[in-house]
């Protein structure tokens, strides 16, 4: 989120609560104060707090009692920030590789984040580690594998198809002419598949 600049954040979160999950709140180059500003504006917009995911700082999550955290691969352990947290808040891990998701998995993750799957401006040059290594890990993964990276409407039936629990979608929404629109397009592919599978 932290590159989104011409969308009031809080606001729009809160128009597309209704078709989403979860919101994950970042902001890494703003640093902390930036982070615990958004979250309170989004509790302040009506964002259910159960749908907030603090992205990698635990001092945010626990001043704002966040129910999910989403640590990075190379962040703190899963155990390390379980032991701060109170019991039952969700931890997620971000995941490039079988090995990462298998130590995630170990460390008592809650679910990985896999990506990038598809080409995304957010990793341009990097290439996209695609849905035949996103349906090898889901396979060998004991817990659920969310899909990330350059995702639109139309890849969902081959993401879930692949064994993928949900999608992430960062620019898909926050980028588009009307968030709200594409946040219920998203979640009419997902009902559609779900319903299918």
């Amino acid at each position: 989120m932290e590159s989104i600049s011409c969308v009031d954040v809080p606001q729009v979160a809160a128009a597309i609560c209704p078709y989403i999950h979860y919101v994950h709140a970042r902001s890494k180059q703003k640093g902390a104060s930036a982070l615990l500003s958004l979250t309170r504006s989004m509790i302040e917009q009506e964002v259910p707090l159960q749908q907030i995911v603090v992205n990698d700082r635990m001092d945010v999550a626990l001043l704002i009692l966040a129910r999910a955290v989403q640590l990075p691969a190379n962040g703190l352990s899963v155990m390390d920030a379980k032991s701060l947290l109170p019991v039952g808040t969700r931890c997620g891990v971000s995941v490039h590789s079988l090995e990462e998701v298998q130590t995630a998995e170990q460390g008592g993750a809650d679910y990985v984040l896999f990506g990038h799957v598809y080409e995304t401006y957010c990793k341009a040059g990097l290439v996209p580690r695609g849905v035949a290594q996103l349906e090898r890990i889901c396979r060998l993964s004991a817990i659920p594998v969310i899909a990330l990276g350059g995702i639109q409407p139309h890849h969902v039936p081959e993401l879930y198809h692949a064994g993928a629990s949900g999608i992430a979608v960062m620019s898909g929404i926050w980028e588009a002419e009307s968030p709200v629109a594409a946040a219920m397009e998203y979640r009419r592919m997902v009902d559609l598949v779900v319903h299918d599978l």
